[in-house]
């Protein structure tokens, strides 16, 4: 931070790249896991996340080396700015500083840009609103290194829950990844570790570690991720385990790290999420960029699509959120999509209608609905499913009967 005069400049071994340290001190959950996730994205080996607010700075750093880069929680802080001059007084480098807090003040804005700190962030803050803020002020020095470009692109994160068992949720994430890896790299991560199904529903052999991976994650390396991974196509690949039902997940603090690693080598990571809701369940939902909720149109679905739509929007205010009706046939017992969308408070944005026949031709070959369906409407929904999850439209291979007619 360029407040303190005596700070000298910093070396390049602080810079993302090549591991400098990362200290942040914040008030609240969702931020601190925000912050780690999107930290371990952009290239910072060992990042620290901590408890307490910019008052426990000066504290942290004392007796340890000074950090490359400074994520100040300045919500619960009566004066901000001599809380800051104390954080200065304890760096001897050109440590960049963002601050991030509740007020939205362009005063408080103003001043802390006139003491040195390089940006100051409006809570609740994105991964990709954070990732800005943080590349901006380490690439503000010419003497640190750019970070490697794919250090730098987080990839998206898209979570797909279900508003209740059995809605499909498995079927749709796999068709989705499939549609995607036609021009992404992909990795699917099946966070049920004790009954998923994604591996079992192409007839391939999992990997073995995921659970190593996550229980450890100081020991995360490439090669530990890859011997872990299961190729499904050429940008396509899974992640997930089979664990003994005696055996105990709790425990697992390596997701985030998992993620930053993943990050550098796929575009997107699409998690097929367990709607227990348990502690990985819930750091994805807090890290996601995109919460897909796959439900069917009975009432007991409306109940719990709402419920979720209402946990997502209270942990990331701003995170994008879909609503897929799967399997929906006009069947007894279903409740209108008006009736639905009215209980929800919210449209559904993707209807993927029941295709028995595509489902069983899928199940009997290990092969994702994309890839079994030939029913136009199935085919249209899937398509467009995918484009809702990326943003973008997804290219997708055609059929014979298409590509005669010139489609």
């Amino acid at each position: 931070m360029t407040a303190a005069p005596n700070m000298a400049p910093m070396t390049p071994s602080a810079s993302p790249a090549t591991g400098g340290r990362f200290l942040a001190a914040l008030v609240d959950d969702v931020t601190r896991e925000t912050v780690r996730a999107t930290a371990l994205q952009l290239g910072w080996r060992n990042p620290e996340v901590l408890e307490g607010g910019v008052e426990a700075l000066p504290g942290l750093i004392a007796g340890s080396a000074t950090p490359a880069f400074l994520l100040a929680d300045i919500s619960d802080c009566a004066d901000p700015v001599a809380a800051l001059d104390a954080v200065a007084a304890q760096c001897e480098s050109a440590t960049r500083v963002v601050a991030v807090g509740l007020a939205n003040d362009v005063a408080l804005y103003r001043r802390l840009l006139a003491m040195g700190v390089s940006d100051y962030l409006v809570k609740p803050v994105s991964s990709p609103v954070l990732a800005e803020a943080i590349l901006a002020a380490t690439a503000a020095r010419d003497d640190i290194p750019e970070a490697p470009a794919q250090a730098r692109r987080a990839a998206r994160l898209i979570s797909v829950i279900g508003a209740r068992g059995g809605v499909g949720v498995t079927t749709l994430a796999l068709s989705a990844a499939w549609q995607i890896a036609q021009e992404q790299r992909v990795v699917l991560l099946d966070l049920d570790l004790h009954f998923g199904s994604a591996a079992l529903s192409l007839d391939l052999e999992l990997g073995r570690g995921l659970h190593e991976i996550l229980a450890n994650p100081d020991r995360i390396d490439s090669l530990l991720i890859g011997a872990a991974m299961t190729k499904v196509g050429e940008r396509l690949q899974l992640l997930g385990a089979e664990e003994s039902l005696e055996h105990d997940l709790d425990g697992h603090d390596g997701l985030a790290a998992l993620l930053g690693e993943i990050s550098g080598t796929a575009d997107c990571v699409l998690v097929d999420t367990p709607r227990s809701l348990n502690r990985l369940s819930r750091q994805v939902l807090a890290a996601a960029d995109v919460i897909a909720i796959v439900t069917d149109l009975s009432l007991p679905a409306m109940r719990d699509t709402r419920r979720l739509l209402l946990l997502a929007k209270a942990q990331r205010p701003r995170v994008h959120t879909l609503v897929i009706a799967n399997r929906v046939a006009g069947a007894a017992g279903e409740v209108g999509r008006a009736d639905f969308e009215r209980g929800i408070g919210a449209k559904i944005d993707v209807v993927v209608p029941l295709d028995a026949k595509a489902a069983t031709t899928a199940a009997e070959r290990g092969r994702t609905l994309a890839e079994a369906a030939r029913n136009p409407p199935t085919l249209a929904a899937l398509r467009s499913l995918a484009a809702a999850m990326t943003g973008a439209t997804v290219a997708t291979k055609s059929s014979l009967f298409e590509r005669l007619l010139g489609r």
